[in-house]
C-alpha cells in the first residue's frame, strides 16, 4: 500500500522518497510531478479521469489557494468520482485512509502556499 509519510512546506515525502515539487500520487504506488498551478483544471481532471478513479483527493496547499472551478466538481459528479478538496497536509490524511482501504484514490497535492 502507498502512503505519503509526511507533508512539509515545499517537501512531501511519499512512501519513504522525498520530493520537493506537487505531486500526484495513484493507489497503486505510482507517484508523479505535477506542473505546480493554483488551479486544478478540467483539462487536469480529465486526464486523471482516464486512470478509472473513484476518489481524487485535492489538497489545495498549506494555506487552501488551489481553486477547483464548479464545471469540475460538476463533471466529478457526473462520472460517481468523490472529490475532496482539502489542505494538504489533510489531504495526505484522506489519501492514506482511502489507499489503506483499498480504495482507487488519487492524491493531487500541492506542496506549498
Amino acid at each position: 500500500m502507498v502512503k505519503i509519510d509526511s507533508v512539509k512546506w515545499g517537501e512531501l515525502k511519499i512512501d519513504g522518497k522525498l520530493y520537493y515539487s506537487d505531486m500526484y500520487v495513484y493507489w497503486d504506488g505510482k507517484a508523479e510531478m505535477r506542473k505546480k498551478s493554483h488551479l486544478f483544471d478540467m483539462d487536469e481532471f480529465v486526464k486523471l479521469l482516464q486512470k478509472d478513479p473513484k476518489i481524487i483527493v485535492v489538497g489545495t496547499g498549506f494555506n487552501g489557494v488551489v481553486k477547483v472551478p464548479e464545471e469540475v466538481s460538476q463533471m466529478a459528479e457526473d462520472k460517481k468520482v468523490e472529490l475532496f478538496l482539502e489542505t494538504t497536509p489533510k489531504a495526505a490524511e484522506v489519501f492514506n485512509a482511502f489507499a489503506g482501504e483499498g480504495k482507487k484514490v488519487i492524491a493531487v497535492l500541492h506542496s506549498t502556499c
